[in-house]
């Protein structure tokens, strides 16, 4: 006789337009509390996380643009360098940047930036922060991946990634206020006093992500948030999804296997052309601070000149969260649509940006970098796909989720138009050959529910009836919808 055992997961997929606008509404009683904790702590903490690391990327540019290039005397390709100085650091530390981060926070060299007195001080204190923050963003993609079925996980992605737009612009009118407000006092140029105030934000967010942040489902101990029934209802949901727990050994085999897997190479190809769709975008602010001509009037303001690309920031936090709650809701978990369509729209922008005269109105050129951010918004879903499409790995997860984030380039507005071209013909394979891979399971009978909720034959259609699903070696019946 098959065990019974009462199910959390919903027994009906997100039809309504509540569930389309927050998932939680669809589930039970039961899995509604655990999502709210998940959200509570992993997506809020992680995004505040997130957000700090963007601000601390982010805010050289701002410090650049308000008086640290004058004061530092820095000129010709030294800002370049500042930033590859950083790139260079991200990349080293990927791996172990998780190890280092569990001894030394990262935001004492945020403030160490405060106190650089030279072009050279800059290239080693930028190192060392990209070293630091280098394993943060896969490691949190990872997790996320790790908790989250597919009709929840583009919208937390999606909220995640927000952070990355959302931190120019807090960083944009905070060094607006800060050169306004404290330039020249206790001595300290507006730039600097920038970095001191980032840094101590910075403290408070990275000891509470400290105590909030959970480990993985099945690496995760009961604490006073996750009970052992919460740890319970993770593995059950991820079990459902077919998603694999940690516990496969790290072999050269293994790794051979991911390196030669379509999955980790057109995953990892997609972030290394990335940047190409997402740089133009960054040009905003040098566009505006190059109107202004030594010995002449300025033409912007450095509170413009950090406050007018904010706008772009903003546009896509809205298009990008807009995209994954499109892909999650109507599009029913299907990434490729709202992907490719970004694309299709950047490559205009691009060629447009391209053709139109650099130092003409404002109203020509501005709009075109505002919307040009349009292609590399489609991150939060490109990371949701892999991790649905690896479900089965949780080591190769990891894995593509660190060699995406390794292997990026940035070009021009020519690079970025052809690599936009390239992103659509890549993705467009990737489509197909998991379409295939989707049929080829289904006719080994090896394709999990998907969704996290019941596929078509196992969802109740008369009235209050519902059918068993088994999970493992258990019959799972389902619980009222509420």
């Amino acid at each position: 006789m098959v065990q019974k055992a009462a199910s959390i997961a919903s027994s009906t997929p997100s039809v309504s337009w509540r569930g389309w606008l927050w998932d939680s509404a669809d589930v039970s009683k039961e899995e509604r509390r655990f999502l709210l904790k998940l959200d509570f702590t992993l997506l809020t903490f992680g995004t505040l996380g997130m957000l700090i690391k963007w601000i601390d990327t982010s805010n050289i540019t701002n410090a650049f643009v308000s008086g640290m290039k004058e004061d530092l005397n820095l000129y010709q390709n030294q800002y370049n360098y500042i930033i590859v100085s950083w790139t260079v650091g991200y990349i080293v530390g990927q791996w172990p940047s998780n190890f280092i981060l569990t001894r030394v926070p990262a935001h004492i060299f945020t403030f160490a930036l405060a106190g650089a007195k030279s072009y050279t001080h800059l290239l080693a204190l930028r190192f060392v922060v990209g070293l630091f923050e280098a394993g943060y963003w896969p490691a949190l993609y990872y997790i996320l991946g790790s908790w989250y079925n597919k009709r929840e996980l583009g919208k937390r992605n999606g909220i995640l990634q927000s952070a990355v737009s959302i931190a120019p612009i807090f960083s944009g009118f905070l060094q607006s206020g800060i050169y306004n407000s404290l330039n020249g006092k206790a001595g300290l140029a507006g730039w600097r006093w920038l970095f001191i105030i980032n840094g101590v934000i910075s403290l408070p967010v990275a000891v509470l992500a400290y105590f909030f942040l959970p480990d993985t489902p099945h690496t995760a101990k009961p604490t006073w948030v996750f009970t052992e029934r919460d740890i319970e209802i993770a593995k059950e949901r991820m079990e459902r999804v077919g998603r694999q727990p940690e516990g496969k050994p790290y072999t050269f085999k293994t790794i051979l296997g991911y390196l030669t897997s379509w999955k980790t190479l057109l995953f990892t190809l997609i972030f290394t052309m990335q940047p190409f769709t997402s740089a133009p975008s960054t040009s905003f602010v040098f566009w505006l601070k190059a109107h202004n001509k030594k010995g002449k009037p300025p033409v912007y303001s450095i509170s413009q000149i950090n406050e007018y690309p904010t706008i772009a920031n903003a546009f896509n936090a809205v298009y990008s969260l807009l995209t994954v709650w499109i892909s999650d809701g109507p599009l029913r978990g299907r990434r490729w649509p709202t992907i490719i369509f970004g694309n299709l729209v950047a490559i205009v922008v691009f060629v447009l940006l391209v053709v139109t005269p650099v130092f003409g109105p404002f109203s020509h050129r501005a709009p075109l970098y505002i919307v040009c951010g349009i292609g590399g918004s489609a991150v939060p879903l490109t990371m949701a796909w892999m991790a649905e499409l690896i479900s089965d790995n949780a080591e190769q997860r990891a894995f593509t989720a660190a060699s995406m984030n390794t292997l990026q380039f940035t070009p021009g507005n020519r690079g970025a138009a052809v690599v936009a071209g390239l992103n659509v013909l890549v993705f467009s394979l990737i489509t197909y050959l998991a379409h295939r891979e989707k049929l080829q399971k289904k006719r080994n009978g090896q394709l999990a529910p998907t969704n996290g909720v019941l596929d078509s034959e196992t969802q109740s259609t008369d009235g209050d009836e519902k059918k068993a699903v088994v999970v493992g070696d258990k019959e799972i019946v389902p619980v009222e919808k509420i």
